[in-house]
């Protein structure tokens, strides 16, 4: 009796061993995706200098399209943005190294701002029409050390699809430290390009009154495409001087 209870626990203590192994090997996996993910997208944000980021916010509360244009050392930023009403706002910001223009306009107003001050080494600060940041590319395997880099591998299920005729990872969690989420999210998938790392989409569905609805963002980058045209300031005799 003892050595069939011997028995019992040696094939119990293998199988948890086997289980261990599948999940340590699935952790490294996963792991090594992300940070592969990661180099491959601050390798274009630290080697190119010319990029034409454009954003589409599919919300159920509002649309809202952003374009990006980076030129050497100027970066123009556009902001349509869309609210369930009809009512559209326009606002474009334009970085040089050392002055910020801001331009808005509604449908009764067209207003321009003039900021001295240093331009950060990238980004942008449009007060709160978009959310700030120091990264021309969204990079969504970034991690500023390797136990939060494990951390999120973790929590995030890692799968291949096919969107758009690419070949992508499928980036699903609802803990992962580079996802934004919102109160009400029941489930969060990203979609980056295997081959570049670059985002493709996100796809985030919450719960509202009671009804599962579907947040959507898309992403298009293109690399020395931005022309001294694309970066142009708007007529500035359309606008009145802000203080």
């Amino acid at each position: 009796m003892e050595k069939k209870k011997m028995k019992l626990w040696k094939k119990i203590l293998i199988v948890v061993l086997i289980i261990v192994a599948i999940i340590i090997i699935n952790l490294v996996r996963k792991t090594i995706i992300l940070a592969d993910l990661d180099q491959k997208v601050s390798d274009y944000e630290n080697n190119s200098t010319n990029i034409h980021i454009k954003t589409i916010y599919n919300f159920i509360d509002y649309y809202s399209e952003i374009e990006r244009f980076i030129k050497d050392d100027v970066e123009k930023l556009v902001v349509q943005r869309t609210e369930p009403n009809g009512n559209q706002t326009i606002i474009t910001q334009i970085t040089y190294p050392n002055e910020r223009k801001l331009y808005t306009e509604t449908a009764d107003t067209k207003v321009m701002y003039t900021y001295e001050e240093e331009a950060p080494k990238r980004g942008y600060h449009i007060e709160e029409s978009v959310p700030s940041s120091y990264a021309s590319i969204m990079n969504f395997a970034y991690s500023t050390n390797l136990a939060e880099r494990i951390m999120n591998a973790f929590v995030t299920k890692i799968s291949s699809v096919r969107v758009n005729g690419k070949e992508c990872y499928e980036l699903s969690s609802l803990h992962n430290s580079n996802f934004i989420y919102l109160e009400n999210t029941k489930e969060m998938s990203v979609y980056v390009e295997k081959e570049t790392g670059l985002p493709v989409a996100v796809i985030e569905k919450i719960i509202e009154d009671g009804t599962e609805k579907q947040n959507t963002t898309t992403y298009a980058i293109e690399f020395g495409t931005v022309i001294d045209e694309d970066i142009a300031e708007p007529n500035s005799a359309e606008y009145v001087i802000g203080d």
